[in-house]
């Protein structure tokens, strides 16, 4: 459909930290989030295993028919800051697709399978989002791909922009239960702040004074460690997941005066401690920075987009106890609460960014944590067992590790570039061994791959 086609309406436009994202995807790095859920296979698999492709489009369909976003496009108005239009033709087998997962059907397998349709970018003629069931797993179980344009939501935004796919795994007196009325994010409210134009260089002003706040805060961390993890990231990826406890981390955290967080930032540094010392640079090194994402959306805050900052947080990987790690990176992290998170949200700084992104010496990896549904959920009638975010590299920064809270758990992914970290699983060891030696490895029962 072309976009001379159109009905070309007045939308909502993006925001500049969004601009910022598509800004960095025209130099090469795609700028989408992905997450993968394990499903109960059951309702949604006709004979010989096929998906029922249809059900699962209709599902989808009649669930986004109240969610605007999910049915506008991105149109770029020539000059102008690209706005939101409703897409008159949307058609759900352009964002519904199967694709079965290759013999043996294993963890490695799908994460092949996802890392190879995660790694090209979302068409821009249709709305930025789309599905895909992989069957073929060994075990039965059924994958389940969702990707989104980071312009769309971040990972907070996101819970709520899908939430009509899902349901509560079940309510008193049996059955499925019926979504409530979605929230609608990105539905522009016509809103002004009271004081009109006369306010408006005040704010810019104070804009300003906080960006610089912001950024002299990120440059007092000082420059991260030359490591043979930060070289420009190429196109292949690879992948792993682990599985945490998330009450036993919970309590962990509350023993040693820390947060969930902090117990995954203190695993994250005994995977980089561990991949360090097989590659020869643990000596010397005693900290590496992390770069970890941080919400500043205001509680209730239903629009899309993107409302984060970013967080340096210096991990200590010359530490070889985990409990004594923990304490010290709570320690740090508690500091830092009292100073807002840097907000890239300047067209200078943006340019900047992207013009150092492949050699930048301010962090060393990346780590996302979103805290997800507490409660079971089904897709289309397909109870979900788990549920993970997949993170995605960019720059020099080769390894990336996402997290999601979900039933209970933690589902923690770890992606990489296949060149530049082709050691991966001696990272993914380190991680899982921390969490298991601060009593927060597997809950009971949890899925260790197909």
């Amino acid at each position: 459909m072309s976009h001379q086609r159109r009905r070309v309406r007045p939308g909502q436009r993006i925001s500049a930290l969004d601009e910022a994202n598509l800004r960095v995807e025209r130099h090469g790095v795609p700028m989408h989030a992905a997450a993968l859920a394990l499903l109960e296979p059951a309702p949604l698999l006709g004979p010989g295993g096929k998906v029922r492709l249809d059900t699962v489009r209709e599902h989808v369909e009649r669930r986004t028919r109240d969610v605007r976003r999910l049915r506008q496009v991105l149109a770029r108005p020539s000059g102008r800051r690209p706005m939101w239009l409703d897409d008159p033709v949307f058609d759900v087998s352009r964002h519904v697709r199967s694709r079965p997962v290759p013999p043996p059907g294993d963890e490695e397998a799908l994460l092949r399978v996802c890392t190879g349709i995660d790694a090209l970018p979302l068409p821009g003629d249709r709305p930025l989002w789309e599905l895909w069931l992989l069957p073929g797993l060994a075990d039965g179980r059924l994958g389940l791909l969702i990707r989104w344009h980071h312009v769309l939501a971040d990972g907070l935004a996101a819970l709520s922009l899908l939430a009509p796919l899902f349901d509560p795994a079940a309510v008193p007196g049996g059955g499925t239960g019926a979504p409530g009325r979605p929230v609608v994010p990105g539905a522009p409210t016509g809103a002004r702040p009271a004081g009109g134009a006369a306010q408006v260089p005040a704010r810019a002003a104070a804009r300003l004074r906080g960006r610089a706040a912001q950024l002299r805060g990120a440059l007092a961390e000082g420059r991260a460690p030359a490591l043979s993890i930060n070289r420009p990231v190429g196109p292949r990826r690879g992948a792993a997941l682990v599985r945490a406890d998330l009450e036993a981390a919970r309590e962990l955290a509350h023993r040693h005066g820390g947060t969930v967080n902090d117990v995954v930032l203190t695993a994250v540094a005994g995977g980089a401690r561990r991949l360090l010392a097989a590659r020869g640079e643990l000596a010397g090194v005693p900290e590496l920075k992390v770069s970890v994402v941080a919400s500043v959306r205001a509680p209730g805050d239903p629009t899309g987009g993107n409302r984060t900052g970013v967080r340096v947080v210096a991990v200590p990987v010359d530490e070889p106890d985990p409990a004594a790690r923990l304490r010290r990176i709570a320690a740090t992290t508690a500091a830092q609460r009292s100073r807002p998170p840097y907000r890239p949200g300047g067209r200078l700084a943006q340019r900047w960014t992207v013009r150092v992104m492949d050699r930048q010496r301010l962090v060393n990896l990346l780590l996302s944590n979103v805290r997800g549904p507490s409660a079971p959920l089904r897709f289309a009638g397909a109870p979900v067992r788990e549920l993970f975010q997949l993170g995605a590299v960019q720059g020099n920064l080769a390894l990336a590790v996402g997290v999601v809270s979900y039933a209970g758990a933690l589902g923690v992914d770890v992606v990489a570039d296949a060149d530049v970290v082709p050691d991966l699983p001696v990272f993914v060891e380190g991680l899982a061994e921390t969490l298991v030696r601060l009593g927060a490895g597997p809950p009971p029962g949890a899925g260790t791959g197909p």
